[in-house]
């Protein structure tokens, strides 16, 4: 899936790949799509979660509305 700068996105249960900067909050409640710092493969973005940015691979995303999932990692 392809997301674009100022969509809403929360992670993919199914998909998700955890890591150590979940342990601060990534992929805790709805995250927003921001513009990354350089060029990223097509298959990546930066996303700005609740407790900080990540750049995150879209096939552990799923669309979601700015209040949908909010601080409950859904």
């Amino acid at each position: 899936m392809e997301f674009k700068v100022g969509e809403y996105v929360k992670k993919n249960p199914i998909t998700w790949q955890p890591n150590d900067f979940d342990s601060w909050g990534r992929g805790v409640g709805v995250g927003q799509i921001v513009e990354p710092p350089f060029e990223m493969p097509h298959d990546q973005v930066d996303v700005r979660w609740p407790g900080g940015r990540c750049f995150e691979s879209t096939h552990q995303l799923l669309p979601a509305t700015e209040t949908v999932g909010s601080g409950n990692g859904s």
